[in-house]
């Protein structure tokens, strides 16, 4: 099990095995701006700040250019924590808390 770790939130949430990280904030009543959750339109971009994590399926080139992966850039449609990983939201990420309660749960664990 691995621990996300959200720059500047103060958040810390515990990641499933095999579990992308918008399927980790979406668990823990947390969302942030995506759109075709394939990997095709690259609106759910993050910055890998420390620790890996692995791109399970196809993502489309035009959406996650080689370049903005040397540099720390992924996708969290599709993105597997490798461990534990610190993710930086860009602020057009709207990085947000949906369900209060579901929150509360996960940070309590």
């Amino acid at each position: 099990m691995a621990v996300i770790t959200v720059a500047g939130t103060g958040l810390a949430l515990a990641g499933r095995d095999g579990e992308c990280l918008t399927t980790t904030f979406r668990r823990a009543g947390l969302a942030m701006r995506e759109a075709c959750r394939r990997g095709g339109c690259g609106v759910c971009r993050v910055h890998v700040i420390s620790g890996e994590v692995m791109l399970e399926r196809t993502v489309c080139e035009q959406a996650l250019p080689e370049e903005d992966r040397a540099q720390g850039i992924t996708l969290a449609c599709r993105a597997v924590p490798l461990g534990d990983v610190t993710i930086a939201v860009p602020p057009d990420g709207k990085f947000r808390c949906i369900a209060p309660l579901l929150t509360t749960m996960a940070l309590a664990r």
